[in-house]
């Protein structure tokens, strides 16, 4: 009787919980991103560039500091390796997979410039993100 009873309280909670809670799905808000039920917004193509500038930021950053981190770690690796061969060819296969990794991020702004091109008209500059307007009236 009393495992009847805890189920029934459970079911009964979760359901006025589901109930109570639908006027708040209706605004979904996050700090890094902002509002994301502005439809105006959304149906502009806004909030997709605002996601995807914020997104490309945060790679570009996190790849920046990786590369660099390859950089001093096989500089480091080469100058204590002391004659060794097999650790100059592993510092010298880091260096060149971080050289790689800085001309994928150099390339990744040539990259999204070409498709900005396409798709935006020349009207989004990679090297000024700003977010367009929304509803300028004109």
């Amino acid at each position: 009787m009393n495992l009847k009873k805890t189920a029934a309280q459970i079911t009964l909670s979760f359901s006025t919980m589901l109930a109570s809670t639908s006027a708040a799905l209706a605004q979904i808000t996050n700090p890094a991103i902002g509002n994301l039920s502005d439809t105006e917004e959304a149906e502009s193509g806004t909030l997709f560039v605002r996601i995807f500038i914020q997104l490309w930021n945060v790679i570009i950053t996190v790849g920046a500091i990786i590369v660099i981190f390859m950089f001093l770690w096989g500089a480091i690796e080469w100058i204590t390796a002391g004659g060794d061969s097999g650790k100059i060819q592993s510092a010298q296969k880091r260096l060149t997979h971080a050289a790689l990794g800085l001309f994928l991020l150099v390339m990744s702004f040539a990259i999204i410039e070409y498709i900005s091109y396409i798709f935006f008209d020349g009207e989004f500059n990679i090297l000024n993100l700003t977010l367009p307007t929304v509803g300028s009236g004109d």
